[in-house]
């Protein structure tokens, strides 16, 4: 079942979401394993600062309307016949002011289809591009996806496309975010949603084609 588009308006403290914090990215794999990429390494990646000793937490941005709970645990969430362009998110999450790896830190991942549509959890393809993972011993995660679609709020603005996550771990800020993509024309000026929070340019990333689709890395930094 096709979820219909319409905005859920934030209440103001999530209008105020840590606007004084800039953000770094987050990746990481999944419940089977951890990433073998020696760049994805904790301290092999932006977010600290000039010293190399602070960590910037991550910004937070609105939940929207289609979050649910109960997804399935998998890194993959897109079926290899979900139609679109294939897409891998990955990096690490770390926390703390010395930017320590979180292993195990678990992150929810929710988004539209190609054409902008999210699915309700249930018919066929129960929880379509929905899913939990953990991160690995090093902090690191990865998300095998497709690039989401744009979609419309109300009759005549638009959403830029967008990966929401969730991430957690004990003694830490559980995080609500969203993550962007370099030149989609509807970032700031032309996101609909004025409440969000597109204008942060450490959560749009830039995307690199690979010989199986496109890549994304990330790091998030947990309060």
């Amino acid at each position: 079942m096709i979820i219909e588009h319409r905005h859920q308006p934030i209440d103001r403290r999530q209008l105020l979401r840590w606007i004084a914090h800039t953000s770094a990215g987050v990746a990481g794999l999944g419940l089977l394993g951890c990433s073998d990429r020696p760049e994805l390494a904790a301290d092999a990646m932006p977010g600290t600062d000039g010293d190399g000793g602070t960590c910037v937490p991550t910004s937070s941005d609105v939940l929207g309307p289609y979050y649910r709970a109960g997804a399935p645990s998998r890194m993959v969430i897109a079926s290899p016949t979900e139609p679109g362009d294939r897409l891998v998110l990955e990096g690490v999450v770390v926390g703390g002011t010395s930017c320590m790896p979180l292993a195990g830190a678990l992150i929810d991942v929710w988004q539209a289809d190609k054409d902008g549509r999210y699915y309700e959890p249930n018919g066929a393809e129960p929880y379509r591009l929905r899913g939990k993972l953990a991160a690995g011993s090093d902090g690191s995660w990865q998300v095998q996806t497709i690039r989401p679609g744009n979609y419309m709020l109300g009759a005549a603005s638009w959403r830029p496309a967008h990966v929401h996550v969730t991430v957690s771990h004990p003694g830490f800020r559980t995080l609500t975010t969203q993550l962007y993509f370099e030149g989609d024309p509807y970032l700031p000026p032309n996101d609909g949603c004025k409440s969000c929070g597109s204008d942060d340019p450490a959560r749009i990333l830039p995307l690199v084609p690979t010989a199986s689709g496109l890549r994304g890395e990330l790091r998030i930094v947990l309060a």
